[in-house]
C-alpha cells in the first residue's frame, strides 16, 4: 500500500487578458448561454473546468496511463460489484473571482452591488454570433448569442497533489506549473475564437514532507480551504516559467483601415440601426501591492469570430484553388477523396452534395479550424485568435451613414428600405491583433508533412489577403467597410507571400 508522505500545492491568481465564456449550461430570456456564477451571483470558474484542460494537457505531455495515476479513472466493473477505478489525487478548488480589496470572494458575503465595480456584473457583456454560408449570407438557424465576463476580471484557486515523494509527480507537477504561465493556455468555450485567455498575475508554491519535517505537517493541519488563508504568508513566489510556446508559429498582424469599418453589437441605438460593438474592460493599479481594480469606459472591439470566419472562408477558396477544384470542372468523388475532402459530410435537402464537400468538408479548413462532434468525432481548431480591444468609443472617430433602396423601376425610394449606420473612422491608426498556430498539434493529426504545408500554405495567402485589403472584415463589406493593410511577421519576420 502507497504511503502518500508528500503535498505539493500552489495558489495561483490569473486575470482574463481575453473575455472568458465558462458556461453555466443554461439560458434565460436574453441570451442562450449563461456563464456560471457562485452563490454570491459572481463569475467563477468551476474546477472541473481547470482539471479538464490539465488532464487535456498532461496527456499529451506523458501520455494516458502516467495521467491515470495522477487524475484517476473509471474502471470497469467486476463480478462481485466491485471496479479497478481509482480516484483522482489532484485536489482543484473552484476559482473564485478576485473582489475590489485584490482579496477573493470565497464563501457568501454581502455585495454592495451600487458600488462601482460591483455594479456591472449584474448585466455582463453579449455576444451576438451569426454562422456565415459559403454565399455570404447568414446560415439557417446560425444565430445565436453567449454571455462573456469582462476582460480584465482576475480570479484565485488553489491545487494541491498528493504524491509519495516520487520523481514522476514532481515532473508532473512541474508541467502543470508551466501550463498555466504558458501563452498559450485557454480555458472555456470559444478557446479558438478569441474567449479564455489567462495569464498569471501572483503564483505561491509549497512543497511539504509531511513524514519527516514537523513544521511542514504542524502547517499544513493548520490550514483551511479558504482562499485568503494566511497560510501563503510565508511562502514565496513561483519561478517564472522558460515555456515559450515551442511549436507553435506566431503571426503578429499590424493593419490599418483604408477608412470606415463596423463589427456590429447587433443592437441599435437613437440615433443608428446599427452601431458598433464596445465592452468595458478592468484594470489593475500594480503600484498597490495586491492591485485596485477599475472598469475602462466603453472600448472598441475586434472580436476575433470575426476575422476567424473571414479567414476561413478564404483559406477554403486559397485550398481548393490550388488542387484545382472549381465549380465549372467539378472532380469526382474518389478524385476528392484522393484530395483530402471529407466526402462523408452531411448535406441538408436541396443543398449542393458538391458545395458542401468542398467547404464543410474542406481538409484544410477541417484541420485548422476544426468542426463540430458528431458521435466521438470533432476536433478543436489548431488556429487560436484574441478579441482586439483599442481606444475608448467616446473619442474614436465616428461617422452616421443614412441609407435607402432604390426601387429598379421607379428610380424612386423603396417604401421602409431607410436604415442608417454608426461606423468607425480608423484610418491613421494601427490596430494589432495577434494569431497563433499550433503547428505540433497539427502535424500529429495530419501524419503527411506535405498536407500540413499545403493547409499552412492556403493559410498564409488568406493572410496576404487580409494585409493587402483584398480581404475585408467586419459588417457592410459590400458597401466598402473594412478594408486593411499593412503587414505581417510570422515568428518575428516579415510574412511576405512566397506561394
Amino acid at each position: 500500500m502507497t504511503t502518500y508522505t508528500h503535498r505539493y500545492l500552489v495558489r495561483i491568481i490569473m486575470e482574463a487578458e481575453t473575455p472568458l465564456a465558462v458556461g453555466s449550461g443554461e439560458r434565460d430570456v436574453l441570451t442562450n448561454q449563461l456563464v456560471a456564477t457562485d452563490c454570491n451571483g459572481l463569475p467563477y470558474i468551476p474546477g472541473t473546468a481547470l482539471a479538464g484542460v490539465l488532464r487535456h494537457a498532461l496527456e499529451a505531455e506523458f501520455g494516458e496511463k502516467p495521467v491515470q495515476q495522477l487524475l484517476g479513472f473509471q474502471g470497469e466493473k467486476k463480478e462481485k460489484g466491485n471496479d479497478d477505478g481509482q480516484g483522482s489525487r489532484l485536489i482543484l478548488s473552484h476559482a473564485q473571482m478576485v473582489g475590489h480589496e485584490g482579496k477573493p470572494v470565497d464563501g457568501l458575503i454581502e455585495i454592495d452591488w451600487d458600488s462601482d465595480f460591483y455594479k456591472p456584473f449584474q448585466t455582463l457583456p453579449v455576444r451576438q454570433h451569426v454562422r456565415i454560408s459559403h454565399k455570404g449570407a447568414g446560415e439557417d438557424k446560425g444565430k445565436f448569442d453567449e454571455q462573456v465576463v469582462y476582460k480584465g476580471t482576475r480570479f484565485c484557486f488553489e491545487m494541491e497533489l498528493v504524491s509519495d515523494g516520487n520523481s514522476n509527480d514532481a515532473d508532473a507537477w512541474k508541467k502543470m506549473l508551466e501550463l498555466f504561465q504558458s501563452p498559450a493556455f485557454r480555458i472555456g468555450g470559444g478557446t479558438r475564437k478569441g474567449f479564455g485567455n489567462l495569464a498569471v498575475v501572483k503564483c505561491k508554491t509549497a512543497i511539504l514532507d509531511l513524514k519527516n519535517n514537523a513544521d511542514h505537517l504542524n502547517s499544513y493541519l493548520n490550514k483551511t480551504s479558504n482562499l485568503n488563508d494566511s497560510f501563503w504568508n510565508q511562502y514565496g513566489d513561483c519561478k517564472k516559467s522558460n515555456n515559450n510556446s515551442d511549436g507553435w508559429i506566431n503571426y503578429e498582424l499590424h493593419l490599418e483601415p483604408e477608412d470606415f469599418f463596423l463589427f456590429s453589437s447587433g443592437l441599435e441605438s437613437d440615433d443608428a440601426k446599427m452601431i458598433p460593438v464596445v465592452e468595458k474592460t478592468i484594470t489593475w493599479d500594480k503600484n498597490r501591492k495586491m492591485g485596485i481594480p477599475t472598469f475602462t469606459d466603453e472600448q472598441i472591439l475586434i472580436p476575433a469570430t470575426s476575422v476567424k470566419g473571414a479567414l476561413a472562408h478564404r483559406v477554403i477558396f486559397h485550398f481548393n484553388k490550388n488542387n484545382d477544384v472549381f465549380i465549372d470542372k467539378q472532380p469526382s468523388l474518389d478524385e476528392l477523396k484522393e484530395k483530402g475532402y471529407f466526402i462523408e459530410i452531411e448535406t441538408k435537402k436541396n443543398e449542393d452534395r458538391f458545395q458542401s464537400i468542398v467547404t464543410k468538408g474542406n481538409p484544410a479548413v477541417r484541420a485548422l479550424f476544426g468542426y463540430s462532434a458528431k458521435g466521438v468525432d470533432g476536433q478543436w481548431g489548431k488556429v487560436v485568435f484574441s478579441d482586439l480591444f483599442k481606444d475608448s468609443a467616446d473619442t474614436t472617430p465616428k461617422k452616421l451613414l443614412n441609407h435607402v433602396a432604390i426601387d429598379r423601376f421607379t428610380g424612386g425610394a423603396m417604401d421602409s428600405a431607410l436604415f442608417n449606420e454608426k461606423v468607425i473612422y480608423g484610418k491613421g491608426i494601427t490596430y494589432n491583433l495577434t494569431i497563433h498556430l499550433d503547428k505540433t498539434s497539427l502535424q500529429k493529426d495530419n501524419a503527411k508533412e506535405e498536407d500540413v504545408k499545403k493547409y499552412i500554405e492556403a493559410f498564409e495567402l488568406a493572410l496576404d489577403d487580409l494585409k493587402n485589403g483584398m480581404l475585408p472584415l467586419g459588417g457592410g463589406t459590400m458597401r466598402g467597410h473594412g478594408r486593411f493593410t499593412g503587414t505581417i511577421t510570422k515568428d518575428g519576420k516579415e510574412l511576405k507571400n512566397e506561394h
